[in-house]
């Protein structure tokens, strides 16, 4: 492997780490879990817990997976891999006030789930947030006009 390649790889292992870390902590407090609380969930110091949040060092595989169920996340969203726009509806549109009681309840008992039903609920969630944004009227316009014409009869 040449220089250039070396370092392109270094600044790709440098950016995992930095989005693990990031969306590991939004994920740990989303959960309200506190960075004490998660280390003692994965049997390591909250000290070696905090360097993985910032980005510092990278898990081994096998304590990713356990990181990944602790927190009910995929492993390619916690790296930053997975498609960025399934996310929330934003503070304040009709379908964020509709989905925050159904959120405030789930989050206790998240972390108790089991993996497949972590992903059930991710799922079903995202499903009601489809829902009400086009009950709403609250989906992304260009989506709209998408959705329309892909269902409309052939001329």
């Amino acid at each position: 492997m040449d220089t250039s390649d070396e370092e392109r790889e270094r600044k790709r292992v440098e950016a995992l780490r930095k989005n693990l870390g990031a969306n590991t902590r939004r994920a740990r407090e989303r959960l309200g879990i506190t960075q004490e609380q998660m280390a003692e969930m994965l049997g390591i110091s909250p000290e070696v817990y905090g360097r993985m949040e910032r980005g510092l060092i990278f898990p081994r595989v096998e304590r990713l997976t356990v990181i990944c169920e602790k927190l009910g996340e995929s492993s390619d969203r916690l790296l930053g891999l997975a498609n960025p726009h399934e996310s929330l509806p934003a503070m304040g549109t009709p379908g964020y006030d509709e989905l925050l009681p159904v959120l405030h309840r789930l989050m206790p008992v998240m972390p108790r789930l089991t993996q497949l039903q972590r992903v059930a609920v991710r799922r079903h969630i995202a499903d009601f947030q489809r829902l009400l944004s086009t009950f709403l009227g609250t989906e992304p316009m260009e989506r709209r006009r998408r959705r329309r014409t892909s269902h409309a009869p052939a001329r």
